[in-house]
């Protein structure tokens, strides 16, 4: 009965109404199919809206082709417009980058110049110590050597006999250092009041010629041997007859000889100016501190002081 209704209906509706009845489905499907690629490939979507506006009936129910393409234009530019914005953030960093690098190279260059500077300052500042160490120490031998080569000349103008007596209570490297500063006339002549055998020992070095410092030194080393001596040892060597003929060489002295030498001898050695006053007899010493008032009247009142406080 349906289908006796449904052929009478398209009888009586013509061409037109069968035409509709076959292509509907075939549209429905389509449209359907379209729809569901385009969700899946809008570039698809796009070619298949530009095919449907060309079929008629049906480009009645697609979008304007025109308007996807604009859709798809404005997603393109948007993308690119993305693109540049990150490029150009990736490019402003790596600027940044870029200058805190060549900040950081700048500063340490200035760090090392600086550093440099301070090393050039120390070893500047350090040569300058040196040289002012050096200097001291060359003005310090200076007076030294004077102080020495002024003791050598007094005993050059003693008498040869008194003049060995009190060279023999000297080491030998001490009356080395004396003589060494004398003329040829005057060695022979104390040599030949000295004991023999320190007399053939110091002749043997004296041939040796060696620089004043290197016998300063000798010098020195020689007494602080001879002092770290046991006291029994140096008792012995500062008593008795030696001690006697000491007091006796300056007594038979003139006052002002005898004070030129032991203001000499206190510069040297302020022990062995005081072991000579106390050798002597006091009138003697009167004598002698009168006369050394008159060289060195501060001196003097210091060696007098160490004189009554002994």
């Amino acid at each position: 009965m349906a289908q006796a209704d449904l052929e009478e209906d398209l009888e009586s509706g013509g061409g037109f109404a069968r035409f509709m009845f076959f292509v509907t489905p075939i549209l429905f499907t389509v449209v359907l199919l379209s729809v569901l690629l385009t969700l899946f490939n809008m570039n698809f979507r796009a070619t298949m809206i530009e095919i449907g506006s060309k079929i008629p009936i049906v480009r009645n129910f697609v979008p304007d082709p025109e308007g996807g393409a604009i859709a798809g234009n404005a997603e393109e530019e948007n993308t690119k417009q993305q693109s540049e914005n990150t490029e150009a953030a990736v490019k402003e960093l790596k600027e940044q980058v870029a200058q805190k690098d060549a900040e950081l190279e700048a500063a340490y260059r200035q760090a090392t110049e600086q550093e440099d500077k301070v090393k050039q300052l120390q070893a500047q500042l350090d040569a300058a110590l040196t040289e002012t160490i050096e200097k001291e120490e060359a003005a310090k031998d200076e007076a030294y050597q004077k102080e020495v080569k002024k003791l050598s000349q007094l005993y050059a103008q003693m008498s040869p006999s008194k003049a060995a007596a009190i060279l023999d209570k000297l080491t030998v490297e001490e009356t080395l250092q004396m003589l060494s500063l004398m003329n040829n006339e005057s060695k022979v002549a104390i040599l030949e009041k000295m004991d023999p055998q320190k007399a053939a020992d110091i002749s043997i070095l004296l041939k040796d010629a060696k620089p004043a410092e290197d016998m300063a030194i000798a010098a020195l080393q020689s007494r602080l041997k001879k002092d770290a001596e046991s006291p029994s040892q140096t008792a012995a060597s500062t008593t008795g007859l030696d001690e006697k003929q000491l007091g006796q060489t300056f007594a038979g002295m003139s006052a002002d000889a005898a004070s030129k030498l032991i203001i000499q001898t206190h510069k040297i050695s302020p022990d062995k100016a005081l072991k000579i006053l106390n050798s002597v007899d006091d009138g003697t010493r009167s004598k002698i501190l009168a006369a050394m008032t008159k060289e060195d009247e501060e001196l003097t009142a210091k060696i007098l002081n160490k004189l009554v406080s002994k």
